[in-house]
């Protein structure tokens, strides 16, 4: 186990994402064949190729108050890997990485990352990055229908002892501008029963972006991920209660 970046035996990541924005040069404008270019490079891992319709939330402010509807965004192109919960969606300027629970460390997902980049870069042949976001979503699921987060969560530089006294129904978002080009994102909210979580469950949600425009080697990504990474576990690192850090290592039977 690395010590400044644990692999736990029982992590709670139920998904982290890895999404790279980019623009292509003047004299290679996006083509639709582009992404089945790309399915021929990866099809041997990822031999599941569909079109999907990106879908956003729009606020809405009428006479009966704010409201929210679905609305479509974008068209993009999912890739589905053949044994490992692992998803790529390419578009027109953007690649994410998607890798699902079970999470299997950092080391590995930076070796996904970094070889699902190469292939883009390969086919796209990108002119710069110009945006990098790394997302990590943890759902704890309760053990009582009324924990408050303080059962799971310390306070830090984000999160405040009062808010960790909040009976259920609690939600926190918080956008924090680091400076002009770095952006922290946290959510930790309450979520309802379903089928996996009879009590309901705690959904800690840890979203850092670095925006700026930069060369689309491997290295220049790589370090980047790396820093968005430390600042990610940091956050989540300074937050975990005793009884978090024994779930997170608790073995299997």
């Amino acid at each position: 186990m690395n010590s400044e970046h644990p692999a736990y035996p029982n992590p709670t990541i139920t998904e982290a994402v890895c999404d790279i924005r980019f623009r292509l040069s003047s004299e290679k404008e996006w083509r639709p064949s582009f992404p089945g270019e790309l399915f021929k490079h990866i099809q041997n891992e990822y031999p599941e190729m569909e079109p999907v319709l990106e879908m956003g939330l729009q606020f809405e402010f009428g006479p009966l108050g704010a409201g929210t509807k679905f609305v479509p965004q974008r068209q993009k192109v999912r890739f589905k890997h053949d044994t490992r919960p692992l998803i790529l969606q390419l578009a027109e300027d953007s690649l994410s990485i998607s890798t699902l629970s079970p999470y299997q460390g950092w080391e590995t997902m930076r070796h996904d990352v970094l070889a699902a980049w190469q292939r883009v870069e390969e086919v796209l042949q990108p002119e710069e990055i110009n945006r990098i976001g790394l997302r990590y979503i943890n759902r704890i699921n309760k053990e009582t229908a009324q924990e408050r987060p303080s059962a799971w969560f310390v306070a830090n530089d984000y999160i405040s002892a009062g808010f960790l006294r909040s009976e259920p129904g609690f939600l926190l978002r918080e956008e924090i501008h680091l400076d002009a080009e770095n952006i922290l994102i946290i959510t930790l909210g309450d979520n309802l029963p379903d089928a996996g979580a009879e009590h309901g469950a705690i959904i800690i949600d840890i979203d850092r972006i670095f925006e700026r425009a930069v060369s689309p080697g491997q290295e220049v990504l790589m370090q980047e991920m790396e820093r968005l990474h430390t600042d990610v576990w940091r956050v989540f690192s300074s937050a975990q209660g005793e009884k978090l850090a024994t779930l997170l290592n608790r073995r299997p039977q």
